[in-house]
């Protein structure tokens, strides 16, 4: 299956750069089914952003499918739900234990009717090392791909992104 998807989003993708921006923003004012998709879709991240700011990382990894997987910036995975729970805990025990979160999902994009990627931007504040010091606010982006199973749509893959400078680019 997520063999399949794999090649969904390459294909998709692809079209999209034949086509110009066909893929480049979201559905809005598309067809209905996907308005509402779109729409319970910015739901399910709002919700997402709820469940941090509470430090609920029960309801936060039940938003993944049960063999979802989440990839921290810093390359480390958790796979499965029961992983990503027991990450999710992990942090928000100790360096996100007073933060907060500002999410933004910029772009919903439907490969299927029951596939979806989207990419979005966040910000956390208040993270602290284990003396207490606060970190600077973590500003990056994230691409997500969400399948819809049983009338429900979930987190298949999850990936944050923190943009730093590349040494042949100037600024």
């Amino acid at each position: 299956m997520k063999k399949f998807l794999a090649i969904a989003i390459v294909a998709a993708l692809g079209a999209g750069a034949m086509t110009g921006s066909a893929l480049a923003q979201s559905n809005e004012g598309s067809i209905r089914s996907d308005l509402v998709n779109e729409g319970t879709i910015r739901e399910l991240y709002s919700n997402f952003n709820k469940a941090w700011n509470k430090h609920d990382t029960e309801a936060m990894a039940n938003m993944w499918t049960i063999d979802g997987d989440h990839r921290e910036p810093d390359g480390r995975l958790a796979k499965g739900r029961a992983a990503i729970s027991k990450l999710f805990a992990a942090q928000h025990s100790s360096v996100f234990k007073k933060s907060e979160l500002f999410l933004t999902l910029k772009d919903v994009w439907f490969i299927t009717a029951n596939t979806a990627l989207i990419d979005g931007s966040y910000e956390v504040e208040g993270a602290r090392l284990p003396d207490g010091t606060v970190l600077p606010p973590r500003k990056g982006y994230l691409t997500s791909v969400l399948l819809k199973e049983r009338d429900q749509w979930g987190i298949v893959a999850s990936r944050l992104m923190i943009p730093t400078q590349l040494p042949y680019k100037k600024n």
